[in-house]
């Protein structure tokens, strides 16, 4: 029997899980909160284990938000593609921004956008995607509530699309800064009637 040891490193690193791990911890308490060696620690890795899969904190921060994206952004994404109303769409948006849930406050693509100064460039350019891909389904539902009457017909899509996603970002920083659910959600409602025609007219 042959007894050599075969070639090549050993998978010391489940990426995935410890991915979703960064993420959590990275989603529940701030970029600002938690080193690499802290990192390394909460998801039981060494330094070097952690730098071999990802290539260093930037690519963890990118793998991190990249399965934010898949948990969180993608079914929200989703949904806006529905067959409800304009109306009934942005209510959804503010009742999903506003409402408590099992999760950290606030959301992780917002406080990497507010961190800039944190991320490497594999973690800019996965958030600048994000951030791009979230725009186009605002654009697309704004667009959509057009075709039918529903929307302002004197804003360009690729604004409203800009702006939602604005109102989306400030309602998410209210939340995360603990201001009550209520206050905010009063605030992004006047925020998104101003997209509404029958609400906008000058007289």
């Amino acid at each position: 029997m042959d007894h050599k040891r075969k070639r090549g490193r050993p998978r010391t690193v489940e990426r995935k899980q410890t991915a979703m791990l960064a993420m959590e911890n990275y989603w529940r308490e701030g970029l600002h909160a938690l080193s690499i060696n802290e990192i390394c620690r909460r998801t039981n890795l060494s330094k070097p284990s952690l730098y071999r899969e990802f290539g260093g904190e930037d690519g963890l921060l990118a793998a991190a938000l990249e399965c934010y994206g898949e948990v969180v952004i993608a079914p929200r994404a989703a949904n806006l593609a529905g067959d409800r109303s304009f109306e009934e769409s942005v209510e959804s948006i503010i009742e999903f921004l506003t409402s408590p849930r099992d999760t950290p406050p606030g959301c992780l693509l917002v406080k990497m956008r507010g961190a800039p100064e944190c991320l490497g460039p594999l973690a800019r350019a996965r958030v600048d995607m994000m951030v791009r891909g979230l725009q186009e389904a605002y654009e697309a539902l704004f667009v959509r509530a057009q075709s039918r009457g529903e929307a302002r017909g004197d804003v360009s899509p690729g604004l409203a699309g800009r702006y939602i996603d604005t109102q989306v970002t400030t309602a998410l920083r209210q939340i995360a800064s603990g201001e009550e659910p209520d206050e905010v959600r009063a605030q992004a409602k006047l925020a998104f009637d101003a997209l509404l025609p029958s609400r906008t007219a000058i007289g």
